[in-house]
């Protein structure tokens, strides 16, 4: 009986634990910059920041975000990813009419 509880909770909170990746920049990993990474949300894409060591310190919850310099990243909640006219499929760029800066805890900067 313990061990059927026991895979029961295990099965329950399996559904609960979020998968973050590290977001894929020039064909590998994104770069550190100022002590901070970009992570994906794997099930649904949103993008969020972590520290080198991977301490998640904002949530994934925009559709695009540029990595963190001078102490803030340019970040949108919508947006439409397109193709660079002429690379092939090769590259891509974040259109959004709603762009805003964060500073490091996730606050956004008025500027």
């Amino acid at each position: 009986m313990k061990y059927i509880s026991f895979v029961m909770i295990l099965m329950l909170c399996t559904g609960c634990i979020r998968h973050y990746s590290t977001y894929r920049y020039d064909n590998g990993e994104d770069y550190v910059q100022e002590g901070i990474i970009r992570i994906v949300n794997d099930d649904n894409g949103k993008i969020g920041y972590a520290t080198a060591e991977g301490v998640i310190i904002i949530e994934p919850q925009y559709a695009f975000g540029y990595p963190f310099a001078n102490g803030r990243a340019k970040v949108t909640y919508s947006g439409m990813q397109k193709t660079v006219a002429d690379s092939h499929g090769e590259y891509h760029y974040w259109q959004s009419d709603e762009w805003f800066y964060i500073d490091k805890q996730g606050n956004k900067i008025e500027e």
